[in-house]
């Protein structure tokens, strides 16, 4: 049997399995879980799965043969673009990151005197409007403290890496602008550079290190671990002020239909994953 002749076999066999899922689905589940799993698959990161199954199908009986790298090569890619891509994955990392805060309630915590509030939670839309992005919660939770405690006063941080962004536009200005938008007084806001969590938490501590202000410090749940060891690190002492959490509430038993659905790889565990990951990479160097 020639390549091409194989490679058609194992796509078949993939597409078989394939549609025989979606009708026990179907029938198990019903017609909107079979249509939300079979958009899953035949988005382009699930049909990417479907095509490295069959390649692997295709190649495993050489592992056997005088050339084995290709079938543990392929076995290989299709494991790690599972993970990278799993629901599951990137509910575990952020389960892990988040662990600390989820019994904290940043509405019911004491007032404190000023809260940093980390940049990343905007972004500039195609029609030149600041926007909030997938980290917009961390402004959400802002002006609710402030509304909750209009003595509150704000530190916005962030500026632009030039040559990796061209809005420009800093991130404390676009945190800036939509709270000012969400009622909170432009007079309540001050803005500070960095260009990355490093040095943000650098500048703080050089304007906060003997200061007795209680200071919060807001930003995802998931990125707490990291920006609270880099303050330590330069001498603050804050209080956690959690936002845009990515986990599941505890207790929360998925169903059927969402666990199958975690197994495919899709667009937003790619993203998140990623996210948790530089979190994790930053804590081992430091940064």
């Amino acid at each position: 049997m020639n390549r091409s002749s194989s490679w058609l076999r194992a796509f078949a066999i993939v597409l078989c399995g394939t549609v025989f899922l979606l009708v026990v689905v179907y029938f198990a589940l019903g017609r909107d879980a079979a249509e939300k799993i079979g958009t899953a698959l035949f988005m382009p990161s699930g049909l990417v799965w479907l095509l490295l199954i069959a390649l692997c199908i295709q190649l495993w009986p050489l592992r056997r043969s005088d050339r084995p790298v290709g079938g543990w090569t392929s076995l290989l890619c299709l494991a790690a673009y599972s993970l990278g891509g799993s629901g599951y994955m990137s509910e575990y990392m952020a389960s892990a990151l988040e662990a600390p805060y989820v019994q904290m309630n940043p509405l019911a915590e004491p007032a404190v005197d000023i809260v940093v509030v980390l940049g990343g939670g905007g972004s500039q839309g195609a029609n030149g409007r600041l926007q909030g992005n997938g980290s917009g919660d961390r402004l959400i939770l802002a002006a609710q403290l402030y509304h909750k405690d209009p003595a509150t006063k704000f530190l916005v941080t962030g500026q632009r890496i030039e040559s990796m962004n061209s809005s420009g536009v800093d991130p404390a200005d676009t945190s800036l602008d939509i709270l000012t938008r969400l009622g909170v007084p432009e007079s309540s806001i001050e803005r500070i550079g960095g260009k990355n969590t490093f040095e943000e938490m650098q500048n703080l501590g050089a304007r906060f290190n003997d200061s007795s202000l209680r200071i919060g410090l807001l930003t995802s749940a998931w990125h707490l671990p990291r920006a609270t060891r880099l303050a330590a690190r330069n001498g603050l002492t804050t209080v956690p002020l959690p936002a845009d959490f990515r986990s599941s509430p505890p207790g929360q038993t998925p169903t059927i239909g969402q666990r199958i659905e975690a197994l495919i790889p899709n667009g937003a565990a790619f993203g998140s994953t990623w996210s948790f990951a530089k979190e994790y990479v930053g804590m081992m160097i430091g940064r």
